[in-house]
């Protein structure tokens, strides 16, 4: 039976399905598609509060040189609250500019912690800078009642007496008590918790200063049966380090071991900015069994076979090392290194023995940034794709190697396998087409560069005739990732 000619067919769809459209729409198609009616209007209202956020910021990061003050900002923010009608699910709230004082956040305060908003909150990011420890009481009694959150992301700095923000060290302020039924995700910073109680957290990312008078060397350092856990985190499957130090000489290793063994679960490890020496890196393999993906930013290296503790991690699929301290002459070996189950490797100045990858052959995915003002030329260039022939995936940054671009994209037809390349930083990209050999075998390609640079290429079609599987050369501007992500944005 046919329709009538003056029903849409679209006005038949459930909301879900016009999310999903939505999702393939700019923000002005989105506009104008929200102006078509007002069931359009209506849908359109609850796709924003899931999919954008509510952004109240005291310093005008789009215009850095507005003389707004930061208190008139945060008034005219205020107001907007008590009026909206909208349902926002993610809220970023950063006073980290300005001097605030109670008769200026109440507003803001008493309106996200109402009740209502308690009950609708998914992702709340606080970014705050404290005059007083009774704005971290209120926030730990009001996280304790949002029974929907999933994700927190929270960061306290105090103030000097001018004003200045002080980030870390004995400036650290502690929560009494985070607790929270539904909480996924934690992520904190200049803070730490006395206690945490989250019974569904799966990821949590901190900083740990260890000093004599902080909480941190207590954490399963100090605890005892009268003391009880302070952090619940035997559920954690996913533990991000930003940084581990210690001021009064505390052994950070012996520190690290403890803390992972209470984390039988763990199944992914970030470390950041600190050294991991042979021994950590032991502890780690000592420690989590279960561990299916491991990223090291700095690997501090007095054996170039530091590896062969990864054994260990026979559940191992990713692997990142973005720094290896101390490797200029011989490059990280895999020799002897048993990891059945790698899939994907990823270093930024770290120098691997290419030839011993090839006694894992599971790799097939890769991810370099080679650098000869630091490595010498051979370790960089030489035999790197030979010894990788099963490889389907390689993203190369050439930032540091400019001049030998044309030499390490020679060897790419040596991969038979290779079916998706993505090239960042590329000089001379408009001669591109002139030293990148036919790739036959690629049904990808990826250019990454900056906007002005990707501007003056006009050589597609000699490009193209290289590699004729590829259906499309996609280019985009290398801002749109982070230059640490471990997998990138594939």
């Amino acid at each position: 039976m046919e329709s009538s000619s003056s029903e849409c067919p679209i006005d038949s769809l459930p909301p879900e399905i016009m999310h999903i459209i939505f999702d393939f729409l700019d923000l002005e198609t989105l506009k104008s598609a929200s102006l078509t009616c007002h069931r359009w209007e209506r849908i359109f209202a609850k796709y924003c509060t899931s999919r954008f956020k509510l952004c109240i910021d005291t310093k005008d990061r789009q215009n850095p040189d507005s003389t707004e003050p930061p208190t008139k900002r945060l008034q005219r923010a205020t107001k907007m609250l008590q009026r909206t009608q909208r349902v926002y699910r993610h809220v970023h709230l950063s006073l980290m500019y300005g001097r605030f004082g109670p008769k200026h956040t109440n507003g803001v305060f008493s309106t996200i912690f109402a009740p209502h908003w308690l009950q609708q909150l998914v992702v709340l990011d606080l970014n705050l800078a404290l005059d007083s420890e009774q704005m971290v009481t209120e926030v730990s009694d009001a996280i304790a009642k949002m029974s929907c959150l999933q994700e927190l992301s929270a960061t306290f700095c105090h103030k000097r007496p001018d004003g200045t923000i002080f980030i870390g060290g004995k400036y650290f302020c502690q929560f009494t008590k985070l607790t929270n039924p539904s909480l996924h995700k934690l992520k904190v910073r200049c803070l730490l918790p006395a206690f945490i109680d989250c019974p569904n957290m799966r990821s949590l990312d901190v900083s740990l200063e260890l000093d004599k008078k902080s909480i941190a060397d207590k954490i399963y350092l100090r605890h005892n049966e009268q003391e009880g856990t302070l952090w619940r985190v035997e559920q954690v499957e996913e533990l991000v380090i930003d940084r581990l130090t210690s001021n009064d000489k505390l052994d950070v290793t012996e520190y690290l071991r403890q803390f992972l063994q209470h984390m039988p679960h763990l199944k992914s490890l970030r470390l950041g900015a600190f050294d991991v020496p042979d021994k950590m890196l032991q502890v780690i393999a000592d420690s989590c069994p279960r561990l299916e993906e491991l990223a090291l930013k700095y690997l501090k290296v007095d054996d170039p076979d530091i590896l062969r503790h990864l054994s260990k991690l026979t559940h191992l699929r990713n692997l990142g090392v973005w720094y290896a301290l101390g490797t200029h002459d011989h490059p990280l070996s895999f020799a002897g290194v048993k990891l059945p189950r790698l899939e994907k490797l990823y270093n930024n100045e770290a120098i691997f023995d290419f030839q011993s990858l090839a006694c894992i052959p599971s790799v097939k995915w890769c991810k370099i940034s080679p650098n000869v003002r630091r490595r010498p030329r051979s370790l960089v260039c030489d035999g790197f794709a030979e010894h990788w022939r099963q490889l389907r995936f390689l993203w190369l940054n050439l930032v540091y190697v400019q001049d030998l671009a044309n030499i390490l994209l020679a060897e790419l037809p040596k991969m038979p396998a290779l079916e998706m390349l993505v090239l960042e930083n590329v000089f001379k990209l408009p001669d591109l087409h002139t030293f990148l050999p036919p790739l036959p075998q690629l049904k990808r390609l990826v250019i990454y560069h900056k906007k002005e640079i990707l501007q003056q290429y006009n050589n597609t079609a000699e490009l193209a005739k290289l590699v004729p599987n590829v259906k499309r050369i996609e280019m985009s501007e290398n801002k749109y990732r982070f230059k640490y992500d471990f997998v990138g944005i594939f």
